[in-house]
């Protein structure tokens, strides 16, 4: 019960205060002191109550009221009774908006914009109820050729709910921003490394943003007369900025500067351009919050999108990894069982041969034997496209030197060049998965320029630094743009490499002076 109590005192001090303070502000602005307790005072309140318990309330009230009573005695402005009753009945709807006052952002502003347009609504019956009744003995009296003063109770009505609008749309969010900083963030304690860490000023952001406002304001106050009216146009500018960097709060941010710099530099001016400032504050308020908003979502978004992105690249390179090992362990098994089988039935048949003296027997004997061989050949073959057994024994390196006498490129006219770039202060620590596909690109790529080139030159570049890069390069007589990528090969390559998250780059040169193939790809070490 103490803690209870010196809280609601010193908030209602602290309120009272910052209630006062932007009262002098908005009668300096309005110069009406009824309108001006509707346009920033009365918003703080209901910023204040949307992030305070309930427990509370009592003091955020009671400050108010005893600062319009207060205020009311001393100004002999008895008619402020209207703004003591729409204090009051705003209870139940603030109230009522609490209990949906949760969750995000989104749903916040939401339901702060309802409760900014419901209080305004509920400003103006109050006031309209008022000013029916102390005009309507006058009305009564009136003529026909009089019925043009009632346009002045009208314009009242329109002042007071652009008042409350203007207010709530400047301050309501502000409470939000003030509330999120200080209960809805993670604290870092105050130890000795957080002192001892340097200070970041984004010093250039604040130049820029300074320099724009400068020179928001100075053309606001140096246009001439005719063209005054188009000033405020000026100052979106930096609110457009700020929400594209920062979000709502930032464009919220630039609205609120820009309410001081238009307050500051338009004291003294008549009714209507009181109404075009406070029709340009609401706009830009409210244009500020939505642009930043739908930058704020369309970042959320993105930001999604990359994680699902690499997410995707992640479980990509699991599924090649995954194919790779099961390649490995199935080449395995074929080489040891039916190696080892094949090589008993060639020990039989030659038993066979041996033993059996009649030409069908020796005829039987020598058919079993060479299909063995054939079998042995053909699952060697297929060996070598399952898992290259030279990569797991020799290395990348040896084993590309090995594709390139295997393919007899020498044998058909192609001057193979390989340059190995490897640094020698790093170690070279490439994954299965990276080895393999470096592999098999060559191999593909030697496969289609042995058969369809007709080069006589070719180059594989293997160079290492922060990713792994390959070049493959030919004198050929090239393909056209229209046959990139058509086949299997060379596609299911592409496809391998941007699964691994990857780059790859065919060109060609066909019908040229200097036609060829280049083929190149980038991949991380993983």
């Amino acid at each position: 019960m103490r803690n209870y109590g010196i809280t609601s005192l010193c908030g209602w001090l602290l309120i009272s205060c910052s209630w006062f303070c932007l009262w002098v502000l908005s009668y300096y602005f309005i110069m009406e002191p009824e309108l001006a307790i509707l346009l920033f005072p009365f918003a703080l309140r209901l910023g204040i109550v949307l992030h305070t318990p309930k427990r509370y309330w009592l003091a955020v009230y009671g400050a108010e009221w005893w600062l319009m009573v207060s205020l009311a005695i001393l100004l002999d402005q008895p008619q402020w009774l209207s703004v003591i009753a729409a204090s009051l009945i705003s209870v139940p709807i603030t109230w009522f908006a609490q209990k949906y006052y949760y969750g995000s952002q989104w749903r916040r502003l939401c339901v702060m914009g309802t409760v900014i347009f419901s209080t305004a609504l509920l400003n103006v019956l109050v006031f309209s109820s008022q000013i029916l009744s102390l005009q309507m003995p006058s009305l009564q009296m009136m003529g026909a050729q009089d019925a043009v003063l009632i346009s002045a109770p009208l314009y009242t009505l329109w002042m007071v709910f652009l008042v409350s609008v203007t207010g709530g749309l400047m301050l309501v969010p502000s409470c939000y921003l003030i509330w999120s900083y200080l209960f809805q963030k993670s604290w870092i304690p105050l130890t000795v490394n957080l002192v001892s860490k340097p200070i970041e000023l984004r010093s250039r952001h604040v130049v820029i943003y300074v320099v724009l406002f400068a020179l928001s304001i100075a053309a606001q106050v140096g246009l001439p007369e005719e063209l005054r009216r188009f000033a405020p146009f000026c100052l979106a500018i930096p609110i457009i900025l700020l929400a594209f960097r920062y979000g709502w709060q930032g464009a919220l941010l630039g609205t609120l500067l820009n309410s001081v710099a238009l307050i500051a530099a338009r004291s003294g001016v008549s009714n209507m351009e009181i109404t075009d400032l406070l029709l340009s504050l609401s706009a830009q308020s409210l244009t500020g919050i939505l642009l930043g908003m739908g930058i704020q979502r369309q970042r959320e978004l993105n930001q999604k999108l990359r994680h699902e992105l690499n997410r995707n690249h992640n479980l990509s390179r699991q599924l090649v990894k995954a194919e790779e090992s099961v390649r490995r362990d199935i080449a395995r098994e074929l080489h040891d069982e039916i190696g080892q089988n094949i090589t008993a039935i060639r020990t039989q048949a030659s038993i066979l041969k041996r033993v059996e003296n009649t030409p069908m027997g020796e005829s039987c004997a020598s058919t079993i034997e060479s299909l063995s061989l054939n079998i042995y050949d053909t699952t060697k073959g297929l060996l070598t496209q399952l898992r290259p057994k030279t990569l797991d024994d020799l290395g990348l390196e040896e084993a590309i030197h090995q594709l390139v006498r295997e393919l007899e490129c020498e044998a058909n006219g192609i001057s193979t060049t390989i340059i190995w770039n490897e640094p020698t202060d790093v170690d070279l620590d490439l994954s299965d998965a990276t080895s393999v596909t470096l592999y098999r690109i060559c191999q593909e790529a030697l496969n289609n320029m042995v058969k369809y080139a007709q080069a006589t030159e070719a180059r594989i570049t293997v160079t290492f630094e922060q990713d792994v890069y390959l070049t493959v390069k030919d004198n050929g007589v090239g393909f056209k743009p229209e046959e990139t990528l058509r086949g299997f090969g060379l596609r299911g390559m592409k496809e391998r490499v941007q699964a691994l998250g990857g780059e790859f780059t065919l060109s060609s040169d066909s019908g040229t002076q200097q036609p060829g193939t280049a083929l190149h790809v980038v991949l991380p070490k993983l």
